[in-house]
Parts: C-alpha cells; structure tokens; sequence
C-alpha cells in the first residue's frame, strides 16, 4: 500500500491559485504497520497561510477549552498574528490556512468527522500572512523561515505562490537560506494551471509537490502545474494526494468548538500532504539516529521512497512519484554530512537570520562530513542484497540562479567492473551500467539536478560481490573564504539514502566459548577433551587452530585443527600417550590457545581472528627418554671367538691395502693423459 495514500485528506490552494472544492468527499484509511509507528511526534511543522481556527476539535487545547498558543499547548507553539489573527470570513481564502494545518497535524479531541492527519503527533507553528485584503506574503520570506528556524521547525508548508513562472527574488531568497541553513526544507505548491510550474516553486531547494487523486493506483491530477521549471531543470520532486482532501473545516467563530470538516483539491492539498509525511521521516531519523536529519537528507529519503506513477524514473510531471514507507522495509542506509548534535545552536550563534548567518559563515565544525572541495571525494563500500534492486538517492542544496551551479556526482562501481552514473536512467527504469574499459563516470555529461539517482536491477548484480558507492565533488563554485559551507564557501555537503544495499558492518572475529574443558589447577594423566562453540556474526567459513602450550613451549595439535562453517561445535580429545609422552618433560603446567580465524576475503573488509585461553591446568606423565639405560652384564669370549675374529680383522687390513694402492696408481695414469689431450677450444694462429 502507498504510504502517501494513507492521509485522510488533502487539498491545496495558492494565494494566486483557483482551489476546487470537491464533490465527493474521499477518506482513505492508514492501515500501513510502518506508518502505525510513526506519527511526527516530537517534530515542529511551520505553515504559513491564511491562519487557523484555533477553536477547532483538530487543534483546541482540550474539549472545552482553546488554550492559548506557545511551548504548552497541545497543537499551537506559536502564532505569528501580525497580519491577521485567525481565519476569518472576510479572507480572499477563507478556511483555505485551516484546510492545510488539518492535513498537517489534525488530532481531534472531539473526533471530527474522521479526519485525522498522517502525521498527527506533531505541532504547529502558524503564521498568518493573510488578511481581509487578500495575501501579503513578504517579498523577503527569509523573515519567515528565520521565525521557524528559531523555534525547531525544519519542515515548512507554503500552499501559495505568485502568477508567475520566473525565478523570482523569493526564490532566490530561498535558496540563500537554505543554502546557509541546511536544516530547512520548504515544501511549496506549483500552482493549478496544467503548465509550467509557478515561483517560488521553481527555487532549486524545495520540494514542489504536484497533485494525484487519491487511489492506490492513481494518477496525476490534470490541472497540476509541474516541470521543468524555467531554468530546465525537473522542477517536480515527488507526488502526492491532492483530490477531494477531507481536512478540518473554519466556521467563521473563535469559540464555536467546532469540528467541522470538508473536502478541497488542489497543489495546495498535496503540499501539506508531502510535508506530513516528511515529518514521520524526521521522527525516524531522530527516534533510531538520534539526531534531526538535514533538508538534503529528508529530500533524498522522500526521493528514495517514492514510487512512480506514470514510470519507474523521476520525470517532470510526477518527480519521483508518491512516497512509501514500505519502500524501507529492507532496510535503509543514510549518511548526513550535517549530522549534528545540536542543529539550532549552530544556527542561532551564526546570527539566526539570513544576513546575519553570510557574515558568519559555518566551517563545518560538529558535523559528521564531510565536506567536500572540488576534486574530493567520500565513498562507502556495501554488498547488494540478493534479489533487490539497488537504489541509492543523492541531494544537496545549491546556490541561487545568478551562480555557478555546483556538481556534485554520484557514481557507483561494481566488483566485476561496471559503474553507473546519477541520472542515467532509461525507459526501463533503471540506470545504464558501463564498463571502465569502455569510458569513465566523469565522462559522461551531469545534469543540473540537485537531487539524484542510481538504480541497478537485481539480476544485474546476481555475481557481484561488492559495489562502492561514491560521491564525487566535480565542481565547487565557491570563491570566498576556504575551508566553509555558504553562499560564498568553497566547501558542499549532502544526503545520502539507499535500499537494497547490506553488510553494513565491518567484519568482525568469530566468537569462541567453551562449553566443557579441563579445569584450573586439575592434575590429569590420561585422556581429555574440550568443547567449544564457534561462530561469526558475518557467516563466514572459519578456520580453527588449537595449540597445547606451557612456559618453555608450544605443542601444534593437528587433530584439532578445523575448517568450520558458521556456527559450529568444536569437540577435540587429547591422547596423553599420543600428543606428550614423546616430550622431553614429564610434568609441566599447560593451558589451550584456541584461534579462529573468519574467511572474509572482501576487497572492503579483511579477515579477522579471535583468540581464547583455557585455565591453567597440569599434566603427569611417565617420559621414556628420561629413563635409566639398561645395562647388559659382559660376556665372557672364547679363545677361538677372539681368533676368529683376528682373522677377520686382517682380511679387512689387505683388501683396504689393494684399494689404497690402485687408487694411487690410477690417479698417477689420469695426470699423464691430461698432459697431451688438447683443451676443448683453441685460437687459430
């Protein structure tokens, strides 16, 4: 089941955009075990939109009671009311803030009509930038992403935009800001025209949404604007819901303690919906990671889960596709060259607002890394899973139109010598692999995309015994001060994400425990055995090798020597009259060293050994060699033994004569032949 599908409700509007309330009103149940776990607890989502009717069931403090916004309200941490109070009547977009915060973080006290949000553990941060006169939304949006940046929001919603298909000063401003700050990530709806996709979500850094009904098979709703957007790029990350959203409906009241709902559809429904799923992904990383997750990161994961409607590869119509938990239900791999303890004190001393935080740039300090200058590169090597397909995700941020585009490439080699390159993915679905004889990965041209994929299928990788993911800086378009992150820092990190890919670990030495064995200070004379339990977590084969071993020296016992496989028991005896008594000492104190040593022989790991010791323990034994010779008593001879035995001496005497002699004389003859034999080689006079 898609996970995206399981939002209760979706719809999106924009300041500019035409919303189109539906007919029919759609619920789709989440009924997704993943999803059951995860529902954006401890996660801030920051709206900016029409405003919020505080007094629904969604959103109120309790039954009977509305609370008043801040760190202790159930729902509400902060209402930026500059612009307006709530969502009134009198708005151009009346109930259009409500509609979006409901799809976002609806838990209703009352039960509302069954509407409940995908991610209904999190918490609002509302800001109101409409009024009676229609939508004020700051050119400088920087103000409203330095607001949720102080108070933990990474996710910002923004169903709204300008009529317009440039790449405006808002888009430009949200690329410096993001690109200073890499812990934002701001989801923004295209716009509902059917065409080209509207600003500010054409800035390079955001997650534009466009909308699908809401079937598990479904398809791309018509008048959703998409990519590429005005710079070529595919400007569409991913799909989501955005028909017929049954979300939490404004009356008109503050304390009404309405429950209202109703259905809308739009990009502006779709929007929320991708935010709200976005939002189970940072609680995962933060709840099984321990730290919060970076837009580059987020964006890669959402990428990496999504599964396409029209084709398996991202185009400019659906991006990715619709998001799915269940795509991370082998396993997933991250990396985040943010990896921070404390993301918001970073920002906050760099100054917190965006001039601020480019007169202060980051050098990187507390992150992971790393981070890469031009020509450098970070890599990591894995071993694919049998029979899934291997797909790894890429993304970071990058500079505002008007800079060099950095280019950053994601490269993936494999043991038999193929590679595959990001974004070379064909009609099939799936990336082309070339050998390296025939080119290399730099060869081939990179596009100007700043989120980036490799898929292999599996049958391609059945023989392959490693791949080596890589991550290649080509170009870094900084020219301020070296050694930072920034607008101006020669420096760039990124996201990693990647299913299909194990043996995550590097190896480690087999295990050895001994089940039975000779005891500390036992004597023992006769035979004995011990019993030992081997393993290894990588199910290596193994290879053991047991010495018997005292002060003055080591005893090699070959029947116990073994070629294990995984998990094995190790039963060995010692034969005293075999494996001792030949020794030269007869008592000595001894102890077993048992090693193991696993078969690894990967190009990305080596083998490793384990040893073990036995108690000391001491063997009697009777030595042959240390024993008294036995001495015969003497003989007594006869008179003719010893004439017999006379006789033999002297015939030996004359037979040693005759040899000496014909030796001397034979000697004498080869020297006078050697006096007229002609060497074998001679000089013509």
């Amino acid at each position: 089941m898609r996970v995206i599908v399981a939002l209760v409700f979706i719809a999106l509007l924009a300041p500019q955009y035409a919303s189109s309330p539906s007919s029919e009103v759609m619920v789709v149940d989440v009924k997704d075990e993943d999803l059951s776990a995860l529902d954006g607890s401890g996660v801030i989502i920051a709206v900016a939109d029409t405003g919020i009717d505080m007094d629904h069931s969604c959103f109120r403090n309790s039954t009977d009671e509305v609370g008043v916004p801040g760190p202790s309200h159930r729902k509400i941490i902060l209402l930026n009311d500059t612009v307006d109070d709530w969502d009134n009547q009198g708005h151009q977009q009346f109930r259009h803030g409500t509609h979006i915060a409901g799809i976002l973080a609806c838990d209703a006290v009352d039960g509302a009509e069954g509407v409940s949000s995908l991610s209904n553990g999190s918490r609002l941060l509302v800001q109101d930038v409409v009024d009676s006169t229609g939508w004020v939304v700051p050119d400088n949006v920087d103000s409203l992403l330095s607001e949720a940046s102080a108070n933990g929001a990474v996710i910002n919603s923004w169903s709204w935009g300008d009529n317009s298909i440039n790449y405006t000063n808002r888009s430009h401003t949200i690329d410096e800001w993001t690109v200073e700050n890499p812990w934002s990530l701001i989801f923004v709806a295209p716009g509902n025209n059917g065409g080209m996709m509207l600003e500010p979500s054409n800035a390079y850094n955001v997650v534009s949404v466009a909308a699908t009904d809401s079937e598990e098979n479904g398809s791309m709703w018509p008048s959703s604007s998409h990519g590429p957007d005005v710079n070529g790029r595919r400007g569409t990350l991913i799909s989501a819901p955005g028909m017929g959203v049954v979300s939490a409906k404004a009356d008109g009241n503050k304390s009404s303690m309405n429950n209202g709902s109703y259905a809308m559809t739009g990009t502006s429904m779709a929007t929320p919906m991708a935010a709200s799923f976005t939002a189970l992904l940072q609680q995962k990383v933060e709840q099984e990671y321990g730290y919060t997750p970076s837009a580059p990161l987020l964006r890669a994961m959402l990428a990496s889960s999504a599964e396409g409607i029209i084709e398996d590869g991202p185009d400019p119509i659906q991006g990715y596709g619709r998001p799915n938990l269940d795509s991370f239900s082998g396993g997933l791999f991250i990396h985040d060259s943010y990896q921070v303890e404390d993301w918001m004190s970073i920002i906050q001393s760099r100054g917190g607002t965006l001039d601020s935080m480019k007169s202060n740039p980051w050098n990187g300090s507390e992150a992971v890394g790393p981070f890469l200058s031009q020509n450098e590169s970070w890599s990591e090597f894995f071993r694919p899973t049998p029979g899934e397909d291997v797909e790894i995700v890429m993304s970071y941020n990058a500079r505002p139109m008007g800079q060099e585009i950095d280019d950053l490439r994601l490269i993936l080699k494999t043991s038999d010598g193929r590679f595959a390159v990001d974004d070379k993915i064909g009609s099939s679905g799936y990336s082309q692999l070339y050998y390296s004889s025939f080119t290399t990965p730099i060869a081939l041209n990179s596009s100007n995309e700043t989120t980036v994929m490799i898929r292999v299928a599996a049958e391609m990788l059945e023989d392959v015994e490693w791949i080596e993911v890589e991550v290649l800086a080509n170009s870094i378009s900084g020219t301020g001060q070296n050694g930072t992150l920034g607008i101006d820092g020669t420096m760039l990190g990124f996201g990693i994400a990647a299913t299909g890919v194990s043996d995550l670990i590097q190896n480690t030495g087999p295990t050895i425990v001994m089940n039975d064995g000779p005891s500390g200070g036992e004597n023992y004379s006769t035979n004995f055995t011990i019993n030992l339990t081997i393993s290894d977590m990588e199910l290596d084969g193994i290879l053991v090798e047991t010495n018997l071993v005292n002060s003055n020296f080591s005893i090699y016992l070959d029947e116990c020597t073994f070629e294990l496989v995984n998990l094995s028991k190790v039963l060995c005896t010692i034969d005293v009259s075999r494996d001792l008594v030949p020794m030269p000492i007869n008592r000595e104190d001894w102890y077993f060293e048992i090693i193991a040593v696993d078969d690894n022989s990967s190009f990305w790991t080596e083998s490793r050994n384990s040893s073990f010791e036995t108690e000391i323990f001491t063997i009697w034994w009777e030595a042959p060699l240390l024993e008294e010779p036995v001495v015969s008593p003497p003989v007594e001879k006869s008179d003719s033994v010893r004439d017999n035995r006379s006789l033999i001496w002297g015939v030996l005497g004359i037979v040693a004569g005759v040899v000496v002699a014909t030796s001397v004389m034979f000697r004498s003859r080869e020297n006078a032949i050697s006096e007229w034999v002609l060497p074998p080689f001679r000089e013509e006079e």
